[in-house]
């Protein structure tokens, strides 16, 4: 009787000094950084926020090119359509579809974020989608050079140059 009554005391007492262990350790984890001299010199590195300078703070998605957002009919092939959201994928990037009614596809028939759809990103003059597909997310990267945009057309060209294609919005 002796022996399961020390058994049980020794396992109580393990069981108490764990829990107080993570305890600790897990309040320890969750106190505030105390600022380093290291991190006080790069706050007055940076000064003030200047107001003719543009900040992003973690966790926030610079704004889509407003010009790019919207729906576009290909001048050539009034079937092919390009859609471009402002709606972020988390990765800093945003969504878009199109879809081409020669091939009998209409934009009912994509799904959500599968066959059809891609993630894009403008970056001056150069514009990149990733295309996305129902199976896998295995994004294939199609690059275009804007050489023209406005609230109405826009004209891109292959990375390749070989294609240029001229866009109306809808």
């Amino acid at each position: 009787m002796k022996k399961k009554a020390v058994i049980w005391i020794l396992c109580a007492v393990v069981i108490g000094a764990t829990a107080g262990t993570a305890i600790w350790w897990y309040q320890r984890s969750q106190a505030p950084v105390q600022a380093t001299d290291e991190m006080e010199a790069e706050e007055d590195e940076l000064g003030e926020h200047m107001t003719n300078s543009v900040i992003y703070f973690e966790g926030e998605v610079p704004p889509a090119d407003p010009l790019m957002v919207g729906r576009w009919a290909n001048e050539e092939n009034a079937g092919w359509h390009k859609v471009y959201y402002d709606d972020d994928d988390g990765e800093g990037r945003y969504w878009g579809k199109e879809w081409d009614e020669a091939d009998d596809v209409l934009e009912e028939d994509l799904g959500y974020h599968g066959n059809g759809w891609f993630r894009w990103s403008k970056t001056n003059d150069t514009l990149t989608e990733f295309s996305t597909m129902d199976f896998r997310d295995v994004p294939i990267a199609h690059t275009y050079l804007i050489s023209m945009i406005d609230s109405a057309h826009i004209v891109m060209t292959e990375s390749n140059r070989l294609s240029s294609y001229h866009f109306a919005k809808e």
